[in-house]
């Protein structure tokens, strides 16, 4: 083979070509490329520069936009505020005496009236005095209908009496709608806040949040005592301010576009929020004011924690990955309270702008930039097109130098032409596959009787192996033989519509990992004589040049099956380099269709030597009455991969599991084929053969026991519509036999030929039947097999493993 082995160097297709080819395609692609990435670099970093700057701009211009919205409420607070005072003057000047029975009601009506018309922002203009009566001035609104309600409260001069209340209503026009006495309604204005505070402190008085006790809403009063020369309270003058009305003007401040501002105390109560009412019922339908915890905003909560812990000013803080503006101030400097502005306002609305200005620019930037990539894309494409033209071109030519000088090489082999050549036929398959860089190319004959294809030699690129003897038979393969008469190119057998190749492809092409097959035809005289098959993976279909060089080598094979038959030889050619050492100088049996594999026939023995020399007793028999060692003894191994296929139901109707129907049908073929030994541990089935037994017989009977085994999991697991979950591995070799009971005769195997049919279950194709070249050796004769690979084992070196298939 050393001749063909430098012709191959040629397969380098113009190495420096190729090279320079590749070099050049890199060019192409990695320069525009890296155009394309710069400037892709630059524009995103010149993006982030500009949005940094305008962020930090717009940032800054935001604490002034905020600090000016704080101003303006607390100016707002302030204009409803700062008259107040002045109100409540005025009103005591003008409407207290020194006897409150004294006022006239006209003017007391008037004087409110045009308060109230003059001051939106009060809701009531009152006037107490220390003897309990009252008399008030307050808007009311009743459905559509609006106006002043006087509320009087009179008390007689009888202390048992009950007081007197007269209540007035007059219409938007000052109309009266309405003028009755009512039942009094429980109010004393003695025991009332406003009352109480400006009493105690003699001066103006504003009140803490409270409910009124008329309508319920949430407000604060002012109040002013009326005393006499002597310091003595005559009456007290106020005015009521519902926090409704701040409410109504913190909603139509715009602060962003989702910015909020509420006023706040100290402990968390709601002076004024633009979206929620300020009064609420508790659990017991109490009626209180709100607090910040039940608006339900987290953020909301967050800056009043924040404010509470770090005081007034300005607080930033991030929450769910969005930052927000907190800046808080106080309006202490109008009210006695410590009532706070807090406002809230997301980031985004000031700098929002900034990032979609930002991500416009890098979009149109983005569109130039892949529109350049798009120009330069097509130009990358036509230089890569022209590149892999090139090396097309290259390798076609290249695979034709191969083929030609193959098909030279192999012309110019005078053993080629003789029918007891050496090594003509691995010359052609093993030419045959690395020019025309397939897994696998063999050669095949028809038998004289045409009832079997039998292989000549096969030679697979991934194991460097030649193989031979492979036997497919008419009455297993029954389309198969129609198939041959023509030349066939089937891409994927595995998805083929023909049905005459379900068979090949299940039984020769699937185990050995091949989809694809050429098929050419060796004709003599026109009539087929064998075939010339090339096996690889899927494809898509086969190149011309490959279709006809196989043509070709079809041609030198028929012309080399022409010339050994003129010279009188026997039909069948010979496998290359096969002859077995003792036979070298023998000549072929006209009788003989095929020659044999050739297999070390000393491969038991060394088997058995190497374990023998492993025992304590050397290469002795074990010397003990209840152990004996066997120096042939044939296991099979039969292991399942899927443990919730067993554990189901092996049909609708029966509750019988799987693994139980199919045990039982193990044991019932282990019945009919004579298995003396029959154990399951675990996930493994294991059978061995009758240790006192023919070897050749016993071998033969475990064998069938596998096929029939193998056939019953197949169905079972084709009725539950799974895959194949099994694997079966057989060995013949040396083993260990002891006696464990004497009294029923049960008894243990072990060895090296258990533990080597255990290794080739586990290296199995799921559903096959994996052996060792012991199996192969004692059973080629009466059973189909299919090379699977190699095996190593200690002191007897490496050995072919094989599938077994199917009986001859």
């Amino acid at each position: 083979m050393a001749g063909w082995r430098t012709t191959t160097t040629n397969q380098a297709i113009a190495f420096e070509e190729v090279q320079a080819v590749t070099r050049r395609r890199r060019l192409r692609i990695w320069l525009p490329v890296a155009v394309v990435a710069i400037l892709l670099a630059a524009l995103i970093g010149n993006a982030i520069h500009e949005f940094r700057v305008m962020r930090a701009d717009a940032l800054a211009l935001s604490e002034g936009v905020i600090g000016n919205l704080q101003s303006r409420i607390e100016t707002e607070v302030g204009a409803y505020l700062g008259p107040i005072p002045g109100v409540v003057r005025f009103t005591r000047d003008l409407l207290a005496d020194e006897d409150l029975l004294s006022v006239r009601r006209e003017l007391a009506e008037k004087v409110a009236s045009g308060i109230l018309d003059n001051t939106p922002q009060l809701t009531s203009v009152f006037i107490g005095s220390p003897a309990g009566e009252f008399f008030m001035v307050r808007r009311y609104q009743d459905g559509e209908q609006r106006g002043l309600e006087t509320k009087t409260i009179r008390r007689p001069h009888g202390a048992q009496d009950a007081p007197v209340m007269q209540l007035t209503r007059h219409g938007a026009k000052g109309e009266v709608l309405s003028d009755a006495q009512a039942p009094w309604d429980g109010y004393d204005p003695r025991t009332r806040p406003w009352f109480v505070g400006a009493a105690k402190s003699k001066d103006l008085f504003w009140t803490d949040v409270y409910l009124f006790f008329t309508t319920g809403a949430a407000g604060i009063t002012a109040s002013l005592p009326y005393l006499n020369a002597d310091g003595e309270l005559l009456a007290v003058v106020g005015t009521d301010v519902e926090l409704a009305s701040l409410s109504r003007f913190l909603a139509t401040l715009a602060i962003g576009k989702s910015g909020l501002a509420l006023i706040v105390d100290d402990q968390g109560r709601v002076m004024a929020h633009p979206r929620k009412p300020l009064v609420s019922k508790d659990g017991g339908g109490e009626l209180r004011l709100l607090r910040v915890d039940d608006i339900g905003d987290p953020v909301v909560s967050r800056a009043f924690d924040r404010y509470r812990v770090e005081g007034h000013g300005r607080h930033d803080f991030e929450m769910a990955g969005r930052r927000y503006i907190s800046s808080t101030s106080s309006l202490n400097q109008l009210l006695p309270h410590d009532w706070s502005i807090l406002m809230i306002v997301p980031e985004d609305d000031f700098v929002g702008f900034v990032a979609e200005n930002v991500r416009d620019t890098l979009g149109m930037g983005l569109a130039v930039i892949a529109l350049a990539g798009g120009l330069a894309g097509l130009v990358v494409r036509q230089g890569l097109r022209a590149d892999q033209e090139a090396i097309s071109i290259l390798e076609h030519q290249a695979q034709l130098d191969a083929q030609g000088e193959a098909f030279g090489m192999l012309a110019a082999q005078s053993t080629l032409f003789e029918d007891n050549g050496s090594n003509g036929l691995a010359l052609v398959t093993e030419a045959v596959a690395r020019s025309s860089r397939v897994r696998r190319a063999s050669l095949w004959q028809l038998a004289p009787a045409g009832d079997a294809l039998v292989c000549l030699d096969s030679f697979d690129q991934q194991t460097e192996g030649h193989t031979d003897g492979a036997t497919l038979d008419r009455s297993e393969h029954p389309g198969l033989f129609e198939w041959l008469q023509s030349e066939n190119a089937v891409g994927d057998v595995a998805s083929s519509d023909d049905a005459r190749l379900v068979s090949l492809y299940r039984s020769y092409l699937a185990p050995l990992g091949c989809q694809a097959l050429l098929s050419v035809p060796v004709k003599v005289d026109g009539q087929v004589t064998g075939v010339l098959w090339l096996e690889d993976g899927r494809r898509s279909e086969w190149p011309n040049q490959v279709q006809r060089f196989a043509r070709a080598i079809g041609n030198l094979m028929a012309i080399r099956q022409a010339a050994s038959a003129t010279a009188g030889a026997v039909v069948a050619m010979p496998p290359a380099g096969k002859a077995k050492a003792h036979d070298s100088e023998a000549a072929p049996h006209a009788e003989a269709p095929v020659q044999e594999l050739n297999i070390d026939a000393r491969l038991g023995a060394r088997r058995t030597a190497a374990f023998a020399a492993k025992l304590p007793d050397g290469a002795h028999p074990v010397r003990a009455d209840d152990v004996q060692r066997i120096d042939q003894l044939a296991f099979v191994s039969l292991r399942f991969s899927d443990a919730l296929a067993l554990a189901r139901s092996a049909d609708d109707r029966s509750g019988e599991s799987t693994i139980a129907r199919l045990l039982a049908q193990i044991d019932a073929a282990a019945s009919q084929h004579g298995v003396a030994y029959l154990k399951f541990l675990t996930d493994r089935v294991v059978a061995a053969a009758d240790p006192s037994a023919d070897v050749q017989h016993a071998t033969v009977c475990l064998a069938e026991f596998a096929l029939a085994a193998q056939a019953a999991c197949e169905r079972l697991f084709a009725e539950q519509h799974a895959p194949s979950a099994f694997h079966l591995g057989m060995d013949l070799g040396p083993a260990i036999g002891s006696l464990i009971d004497r009294k029923e005769s049960s008894f243990n195997l072990w060895g090296e030929a258990a533990r080597m049919a255990y290794a080739m279950a586990d290296s199995a194709p799921p559903g096959t039947i994996h052996t060792t070249e012991s199996v192969y050796e004692a059973l080629h004769d009466r059973y189909l097999f299919q090379l699977r690979g190699h095996h190593y084992l200690e002191d007897v070196g490496e050995f072919s493993t094989y599938l077994l298939g199917g009986r001859l």
